[in-house]
């Protein structure tokens, strides 16, 4: 016995009603019974217009490079992995596959792990494309389910996975939760996939025997190299006092980077004596408003969980990680986090510290793989 969805074929993982079997593992999906035919339709779609789509600046001579081969590979028929390092403006360089694609009549999917940041891509892509209705599809929100042009969380897949496909696919953050190790959410993208696609990463685990052509933008779209974390070994016990030194020495916005909410709490009160600080965690209300009191300057500290690993963009920001040794600071984990630092042209470097009671695999391997790609000629 085996789901027709995501092939679990564990035992206990069936359940009976009324005759049928259907399937537990997936079932926040809506159930499928075992016996269900289940196949995606191709569609093409023809528009009045032709479809367009304009930036506010260049694209760098590598993000050229990368937007030219992408539509090469997809009107070859071939899939592509892009290894876009943190802040190297991996979204505009698939711009002008989509605009091709959907000039083609292809039905066109762009999905990311998380709610914000589809809200925040479904914005910049109705600003940049013009003749065209962009649905948007996340936890709570249907607009225009049956537009041509799809942008989704993963788990919204599950609406169109035995309906009409996509021929493009372009999935975003792949090395993040939930997709990442999620066989079911991997299972719904291969079965909207009725065509190509494309998928983005930032870490490079992911690209280990992979098949499909690796396109590697090692560098911002300012030029300069990734910050590269500097590890202080301290036990644990000191290291909430080398936190306070740091942002004194620093003299700069901070956030630092902690295991738990708990933990967030207690950092917060730790540091308030001293310094301007609030916490963000899932747990926290107005999150928004607290990093827009960040950005604004009147917080000189932002402690946090994983929450804010991805998806914010500071100018001129430090990054401090606490008790780094912890489980959930793994390397994807630190490779994004210390993304956050240098991001803006006017402010391409900074500090990125991790204060750890011994030497992870994960701080070594993100250690590793930052040098190595600042190494990789541009």
């Amino acid at each position: 016995m085996q789901c027709p969805r995501c092939h679990n074929q564990d035992a206990q993982m069936f359940y009976q009603i009324d005759g049928q079997y259907y399937c537990r593992q997936c079932i926040p999906f809506h159930r499928v019974f075992v016996n269900e035919e289940r196949q995606t339709e191709s569609k093409e779609f023809l528009f009045h217009k032709p479809i367009s789509y304009a930036l506010n600046f260049q694209l760098s001579p590598s993000q050229q490079k990368i937007s030219l081969r992408l539509l090469e590979n997809y009107q070859n028929n071939l899939n592509s992995l892009v290894l876009a390092v943190c802040g190297s403006g991996k979204t505009e360089v698939v711009f002008e596959l989509i605009c091709y694609a959907l000039n083609q009549g292809h039905r066109v999917c762009y999905c990311v792990p998380r709610k914000e940041l589809v809200i925040e891509l479904y914005q910049r892509l109705k600003e940049a494309f013009c003749n065209v209705t962009i649905g948007l599809l996340y936890g709570g929100h249907i607009e225009n389910a049956d537009s041509n042009f799809i942008v989704c969380t993963m788990h919204q897949l599950y609406r169109f996975e035995n309906q009409i496909g996509f021929q493009l696919m372009i999935a975003d953050e792949v090395d993040a939760f939930p997709y990442y190790g999620n066989d079911v959410l991997n299972e719904m993208f291969n079965r909207c996939c009725v065509g190509r696609y494309v998928k983005l990463s930032a870490t490079i685990p992911l690209l280990k025997d992979n098949q499909d052509e690796v396109l590697i933008m090692n560098r911002r779209y300012h030029g300069h190299d990734l910050p590269v974390p500097k590890l202080l070994i301290i036990p644990t016990i000191f290291q909430g006092i080398v936190c306070k030194w740091l942002i004194s020495h620093l003299q700069k916005k901070v956030i630092i980077y902690v295991s738990s909410i708990a933990c967030v709490h207690k950092m917060v009160t730790y540091l308030a004596s001293s310094f301007k600080v609030a916490g963000v965690s899932s747990q926290h209300m107005n999150n928004q408003e607290t990093i827009q009191r960040f950005k604004d300057n009147q917080l000189d500290v932002i402690v946090s969980t994983t929450l804010l690993e991805r998806g914010i963009t500071i100018e001129d920001v430090q990054v401090i990680v606490y008790q780094g040794e912890k489980s959930i600071f793994d390397e994807r984990t630190l490779t994004q986090i210390a993304g956050r630092v240098g991001r803006k042209p006017n402010h391409p470097s900074g500090k990125v510290y991790i204060l750890a009671s011994g030497r992870t695999k994960g701080i070594q391997q993100c250690i590793q793989n930052i040098k190595k790609l600042n190494s990789i000629d541009a």
